[in-house]
This record gives structure tokens, sequence and C-alpha cells, in this order.
């Protein structure tokens, strides 16, 4: 299984998302009737890119997801944005398998460019998709990550990375499989 790193291309965008989200239960849940011109940018390339990856996401979700996030509090609509992303992009799933869950198992919430560093070197020496990216797209990914991270409300910032673990409401807690409740810190 290879890694996606589509990711670096657009942030969580949560009004965006939810936005499509809104239109495809619109269009009976068929996502290949979402249109590009759904998402309101003035470059034609960035619209394209960033669809592309909301449409990606949006179609890791059931529609009973699809159909709480369009109910949802803000909050609650960024988690679940956040697990799209997470059921989307491997790289960020083993990160919080591997780094972030280990830390808050040990009382540590203090995330840091060097543990994202020592995990992305551990993975880049058995796949070379990993070990081909060049320093300027490792550090952009770093960056996506903790944004992703930080616009979830997950941590409390980008600058200083201190994790937050969100309160949980009974309908995310049903809606979001039992499984991936970790990967919103709550374990």
């Amino acid at each position: 299984m290879s890694y996606r790193f589509s990711m670096t291309g657009a942030s969580l965008l949560v009004s965006e998302f939810v936005h499509l989200a809104e239109q495809l239960s619109d269009v009976d849940y068929e996502i290949g009737r979402l249109s590009s011109e759904n998402l309101d940018r003035d470059r034609a390339g960035t619209r394209k890119r960033e669809f592309g990856e909301l449409k990606l996401r949006l179609s890791t979700l059931s529609k009973d997801e699809i159909n709480y996030l369009n109910r949802a509090s803000l909050e609650h609509q960024r988690l679940v944005a956040f697990i799209s992303c997470v059921r989307l992009y491997r790289i960020l799933q083993e990160y919080l398998d591997e780094v972030v869950l280990y830390k808050i198992q040990a009382f540590d919430y203090q995330l840091d460019s060097m543990d994202f560093n020592s995990f992305l070197y551990s993975k880049s020496i058995d796949h070379k998709e990993i070990n081909s990216l060049s320093e300027i797209t490792k550090k952009k990914v770093q960056q996506v990550v903790f944004k992703l991270f930080e616009q979830a409300g997950l941590i409390d910032s980008v600058r200083t990375k201190k994790l937050q673990v969100p309160f949980l409401d009974y309908g995310i807690k049903t809606i979001i499989p039992e499984t991936e409740h970790k990967y919103l810190l709550n374990i």
C-alpha cells in the first residue's frame, strides 16, 4: 500500500467540505455528480485541486456520516473532516498510531517537528516513495499535518503544537466507528 501526499494541496477546508457534503446529499450521494463549480475559487487550478481532494475525502464517509456532518456543530464538523483525512492519508493515520497516541498514553501532550521528522525518516527506510520526496515536500507534508491538527482543534496552534483532547458528544460517538475514536485523541 502506498502513501498519498496530495494532502499538501488542501488544508481541512471545513466550510467547503460541508458545502460539498450538502451538495452530495442533494444528488443522492452520487459523488460523480458533484462539480468543482460548487467551490468558490478565483483560480481554476486551485478550485480543481481542492475539489479533487475534498471529493476524495468525502468518498471515505458513509451516508450516515455525511448526514451527521451536515447537521453537526462546527466543532464536530471539523472532527468528521479530520477523520476523513485520517482514512484517506495513510501517513496521517500512521503518525497518529505510532507517535501521537503513544505520547498521549505517556501523558506527553507536546508534539514537535523532531518527532515528525523521526517518524518520516523511519518510514522512508522501507518506502521508496517517501525517500524520494524532496526536503521541501517533506517539510510541506509536516506543515500540512500540523495544520490539519490545528484546524480540527486537536492542537492549540501550529506554533506550540500542544495536544487538546476534544469532548465527543453522543452523536459523533455513535456515527464514527469506536475503533476510530482514538484518531480524535479519545483513548
